[in-house]
């Protein structure tokens, strides 16, 4: 639900902005480099993005100047400069005002002082989509405001699959239908052993990575791969490679290049997979991953925003570009149109529900859990992809392999 209308959020008064007396040179500008430093100036924001996002905050940026005069300049830099750049280039006054990112840059940029809380009203707060604050919390701030969500659902192929299974069993029935290795086909696969996708399966039945606080912190010491949800979702695993129903590793490759040839009935996946699938004349249908055992898979959420450089001299102005500018239904359906993914920002989502593909993503991922935003998932990444293979190669047991990976982390980060 919406109180607002758009741009209406409590504090602002476009007559109040007419009356600013900052006047400054509309300069909106892009570098489209892979690196670049700049020095943050009093007065004025500077904004670093990626290719994809550049455009757009160009546009927020050129709409926020013409209203209030002030400067702000969007530089386009990669991901990975991003991360690596701010992290030095601000505490030497180099750095943005603001940056665009993923919410799992977080707690790294938390710790190491590089982005600064933010503070939002409360009936602003109450607009996000509470997945997507929780994302890009830390430790009980907020350090980012989000903009966009997106996970993993249940892509199928209609002229195999006329109707998506309902329940785990529904989807073993006609896996086993469809599926015929002798020509390459399968009815059902998930990336691995990289346990990003196979996730939902993974925590179905109550599988986590970390455990938590009461008040939602992540507990470095409460390892969950080893757990009982996590174990009986790789033993499910493991059985539909044991019948034959599904490969025993399936890179990126393998997987798209299934899907895109027609020889795969169900896939869990994300959007970004749709257009792969339609190159190929797919006739695509996306619905949420089916229950298992009654309990709704829970994938994991990768949620994008914008983060405040805790350096930066320019925080009442970073505070009205966000409230103002930014967070406003207006601007969220801008980097909607250009960047598709499911709004964070619940009046912009519920402006575009006639999607029945997002309508059908945003369902799936309503029920998942951020992918946790502490540093150490990077280690967590690797020893579980191994666990997954020795898994997938039926090396050892489920619990064998995720007992031994749980023990490599608990002695790493004990440490």
């Amino acid at each position: 639900m919406n109180p607002h209308e758009p741009g209406e959020v409590p504090g602002y008064r476009k007559e109040e902005n007419m009356k600013r007396k900052v006047l400054i040179v509309l300069t909106v500008s892009m570098l489209f480099l892979g690196s670049v430093i700049t020095a943050t100036v009093d007065g004025q924001l500077i904004i670093w993005a990626d290719d994809t996002r550049t455009p757009i905050f160009k546009e927020l940026a050129d709409d926020y100047t013409e209203m209030t005069g002030i400067v702000v300049t969007v530089y386009e830099m990669t991901m990975d400069a991003i991360t690596e750049q701010v992290v030095t280039a601000s505490p030497a006054g180099e750095g943005p005002d603001l940056i665009v990112g993923a919410h799992d840059w977080i707690g790294r940029l938390v710790r190491n002082g590089t982005i600064a809380a933010i503070d939002l009203p409360e009936d602003l707060l109450l607009q996000f989509d509470p997945v997507t604050i929780d994302a890009m919390s830390f430790e009980g701030k907020l350090y980012g405001v989000p903009y966009s969500r997106e996970g993993v659902a249940l892509l199928y192929n209609k002229d195999l699959v006329p109707e998506p299974p309902q329940t785990w069993d529904e989807l073993i029935a006609i896996t086993r239908e469809i599926t015929n290795p002798a020509i390459g086909q399968y009815g059902f696969i998930v990336e691995l052993p990289f346990p990003y996708n196979s996730f939902p399966v993974l925590s179905a039945l109550g599988g986590y990575i970390f455990g938590q606080s009461p008040e939602g912190t992540l507990l470095m010491d409460d390892i969950g791969l080893d757990s009982v949800g996590m174990i009986l979702g790789a033993t499910l695993i493991d059985w539909l490679i044991e019948e034959g129903l599904m490969p025993g590793e399936i890179p990126w490759e393998t997987m798209t290049g299934l899907l895109s040839e027609g020889k795969a009935g169900m896939v869990i996946t994300g959007p970004w997979s749709i257009p792969i699938a339609e190159s190929g004349g797919v006739n695509v249908g996306v619905a949420p991953i089916p229950t298992i055992c009654g309990q709704r898979p829970r994938p994991f959420v990768g949620v994008s925003g914008i983060m405040v450089n805790a350096y930066s001299p320019n925080k009442a102005i970073i505070q009205d570009f966000i409230e103002n500018q930014y967070a406003t239904k207006e601007s969220m359906l801008k980097i909607f149109e250009m960047d598709p993914r499911p709004s964070a920002f619940i009046p912009a989502f519920e402006a575009t529900r006639d999607d029945p593909v997002m309508n059908a993503f945003a369902e799936s991922i309503s029920f998942g859990m951020p992918i946790p935003n502490v540093p150490e998932m990077n280690t967590v990444w690797s020893v579980w992809t191994d666990a997954m293979t020795l898994i997938c190669n039926q090396t050892l047991s489920p619990h064998e392999a995720l007992r031994q990976a749980t023990k490599v982390l608990e002695d790493t980060f004990s440490n």
